[in-house]
């Protein structure tokens, strides 16, 4: 459940990472890990995106990350009901 939990603020993280560089008008031939970074977030947000298909950038990617923040809440949740 710890691993889980990880991996989902580590995605959180990304998306977030993907907003600021959008934002700050960064391109993906900028370097090599704004690359990464474009190529990870546009795989993690594609769920939000098949969702939202008509929506632009900011509300998918904010979506995203809200769905999996509620994923890594939800998670926690579990991990402590099945310790008590």
């Amino acid at each position: 459940m710890s691993l889980l939990r990880a991996v989902l603020a580590l995605i959180v993280v990304l998306i977030l990472a993907h907003i600021v560089l959008f934002r700050l008008d960064y391109e993906p031939a900028t370097h090599e890990v704004v690359a990464a970074v474009y190529s990870l977030g546009e795989l993690v947000e594609y769920p939000a995106r098949a969702l939202l298909p008509d929506a632009g950038f900011y509300a998918v990617a904010l979506a995203a990350a809200a769905g999996y923040l509620i994923l890594y809440i939800l998670v926690g949740l579990l991990r402590a009901r099945m310790y008590r």
